[in-house]
């Protein structure tokens, strides 16, 4: 019964810490983000105000989505300093009562809104900012030549070798590449490409399982030449690994990773970024977790003692740490130089660990 209290006290207390430090950091990053829209859209065309706080609004939750562990840091930070120098800390300690199962709550919302995070916040957050970019450009009178120049390169690999795809432009509605060049190459034993077929067309649109190839002439090592007209080539590309190719992915929905991701992967196509993304929306409830744990062992260091202050500031650089650290291995993971899950996972496991056995040194000595 009292856990219970607690619990719900402890809930609430926090969940007042979560909602000031949201309120002050959004405000902060809609009045940022509203000046940098005035500047690189306001400057070039005639918007009006509401026209650049609807561009901002539509951007605002994928900035937001990334504040989230600066969310939790600052707001534990905010609600434990609170109840520590009211004593009320104090009164729980000397009632018996652990360092864990007052931080029960403050880690059980963590870990929740995590998941929340990633599973409902990132699709919405893909979503608007999807609409941003196609406002934004009606806004600046952006529109695509019809007919320009868009070089397009692929590479699929097949059962004895890959094939290497050329085009001039995609047509992105149609689906269809035109002037494409498709590059057969075979490997042996050694892994050596060998070049063994090559075939220039006029058009190549993306079906089920095929290209549906016009105006086809093969060429091989040999001085042979042979026009093939219409034909059909097998592809594992599907549509989905074809135009998100380019597609940031911060813009791609937490519940469209897996699909793309398999589909890159066996399309031959780089997916490094694509799992990391992943990686990171999964490692989220535990980034949140790790950020709580590091405002709980900076603040739980009794008032009376002196220097909570200076912990609770120190709590505030450790997050940073944290988030420069992360920021440094998702690099090497993009970079192919850790593996994505590795480069996701590793800042928030390490620190949260270290936040643990502070707190459990701390606590049980």
């Amino acid at each position: 019964m009292i856990a219970g209290r607690l619990n719900r006290y402890m809930a609430s207390q926090t969940a007042g810490g979560l909602l000031l430090a949201f309120l002050t950091i959004a405000t902060v990053i809609i009045l940022v983000d509203f000046v940098e829209q005035s500047r690189a859209v306001g400057t070039r065309v005639d918007v009006s105000t509401l026209d650049l706080l609807g561009l901002t609004l539509l951007r605002a939750p994928a900035l937001l989505e990334s504040t989230l562990p600066f969310v939790f840091l600052f707001g534990t930070l905010t609600s434990l300093f609170r109840l520590n120098r009211s004593s009320e800390l104090i009164v729980m300690r000397a009632s018996g009562i652990s360092a864990w199962r007052i931080l029960t709550a403050p880690m059980v919302l963590a870990v929740g809104i995590g998941i929340i995070g990633a599973t409902g916040l990132n699709p919405l957050a893909a979503t608007l900012n999807a609409e941003f970019e196609a406002r934004r450009d009606s806004l600046m009178n952006v529109r695509r030549v019809e007919g320009a120049e868009q070089p397009v390169w692929l590479r699929e690999t097949n059962i004895d070798g890959f094939t290497v795809i050329a085009a001039t432009q995609l047509e992105e509605a149609r689906q269809v590449l035109r002037n494409p060049v498709f590059l057969q190459f075979a490997e042996d034993a050694s892994g050596t490409p060998r070049l063994e077929r090559r075939i220039d067309a006029e058009s190549a649109e993306l079906r089920a399982g095929f290209w549906e190839v016009t105006g086809a002439i093969e060429r091989t090592p040999t001085p042979s030449r042979l026009d093939l007209g219409a034909i059909a080539m097998p592809t594992s590309i599907n549509r989905q690994a074809l135009f998100e190719r380019a597609r940031s992915a911060e813009g791609v929905a937490f519940w469209d990773l897996p699909r793309l991701i398999t589909s890159a992967r066996e399309a031959g196509l780089a997916t490094q970024r694509y799992e990391l993304r992943l990686h990171a929306l999964l490692a989220l409830p535990l980034t949140l977790l790790a950020s709580t744990l590091i405002a709980a062992a900076a603040t739980l260091r009794l008032h009376r003692l002196g220097g909570a202050a200076a912990f609770a500031m120190a709590g505030g650089i450790a997050g940073f740490v944290m988030f420069f650290f992360q920021e440094m291995l998702s690099s090497f993971g993009v970079s192919g130089a850790l593996p994505p899950a590795t480069a996701a996972w590793s800042a928030p496991a390490l620190t949260a660990l270290l936040a643990l056995i502070y707190i459990a040194s701390t606590e049980d000595g």
